[in-house]
């Protein structure tokens, strides 16, 4: 698309619906989204995540919004996800003052060059999970990933957030990752991780670490593990994300070698609600 090419943009993915606004025959703006089907399954609710959006003005992508508040109005959505770069200043700014806009995290990229790491045997095993081990990695789950934007949303239940990573977790152990890699230390399980292949990127998915373990180096070698199989190493980058305000956790990446590229806000947005 000629209009996404002159902002130097290009969409990740594919996209189901449109929008797009024109004055003069000439495209000022477009978002592109699309059905959230697993989410909404999840949540039993209908929710939508937006793939990407671009005006050649804050008030040309004010009018876009305006266009999708009508439309999932209509549609009885109950909420769109919304990223945006935080440097995007004014796109931050026209999504803060929809209504019924909540600001619920933000999210930092950090990248890495796979590497083998020096490092001491650690006190426990790090294992592939077998079939019985799934519903204990679950439970870990609970509560594990409570910085992340489920929690922050005023409508969502912590059981609804807590569900979203149980499930998620369950779909990675049942073929969806690339990599399953558990913590043992006496026959109890004390973390996890999960990773996926994307071309010449391997992302860190999921990584979970049981409450009175942290601190003791089970995510450094849950990561390192990772990092150091075989197949990661053919890959050019490995990718984790955290939110701005995970300080243990960008501490960790960045002591093992991971750079912040990229830092996003997140929203929700209920057409449907009165703002709280």
């Amino acid at each position: 698309m000629e209009f996404l090419q002159s902002k130097q943009m290009t969409l990740d993915g594919s996209y189901q619906f449109s929008l797009g606004l024109f004055e003069n025959s000439q495209l000022q703006g477009v978002m592109l989204y699309e059905d959230a089907l697993w989410e909404s399954k999840m949540l039993q609710k209908k929710v939508m995540n937006v793939k990407l959006l671009a005006a050649n003005s804050t008030g040309q992508l004010k009018q876009l919004f305006q266009a999708l508040y009508s439309v999932r109005q209509m549609d009885e959505t109950d909420f769109v996800f919304v990223r945006v770069p935080a440097e995007d200043i004014g796109a931050v700014h026209v999504i803060q003052q929809q209504p019924s806009s909540y600001f619920v995290g933000s999210l930092l990229k950090l990248v890495n060059t796979p590497s083998p790491y020096e490092k001491t045997p650690p006190f426990f095993e790090l294992v592939q999970p077998e079939p019985g081990d799934t519903e204990e990695i679950c439970q870990l789950a609970s509560d594990a990933f409570a910085k992340s934007r489920y929690f922050h949303d005023p409508f969502l239940s912590r059981e609804a957030a807590n569900k979203i990573f149980q499930e998620w977790t369950r779909n990675n152990l049942s073929g969806r990752a690339d990599i399953n890699i558990a913590a043992k230390y006496n026959g109890e399980m004390i973390g996890y991780l999960q990773g996926l292949s994307k071309g010449d990127e391997y992302v860190l998915d999921l990584m979970a670490v049981k409450p009175g373990y942290e601190g003791k180096r089970v995510a450094f070698h849950l990561l390192a593990h990772l990092i150091e199989q075989p197949e990661t190493l053919k890959h050019k980058t490995v990718t984790a994300g955290t939110q701005l305000h995970n300080v243990r956790a960008i501490r960790l990446y960045e002591r093992m070698g991971f750079t912040a590229v990229q830092s996003y806000y997140n929203y929700h947005i209920w057409p449907g609600k009165k703002a709280k």
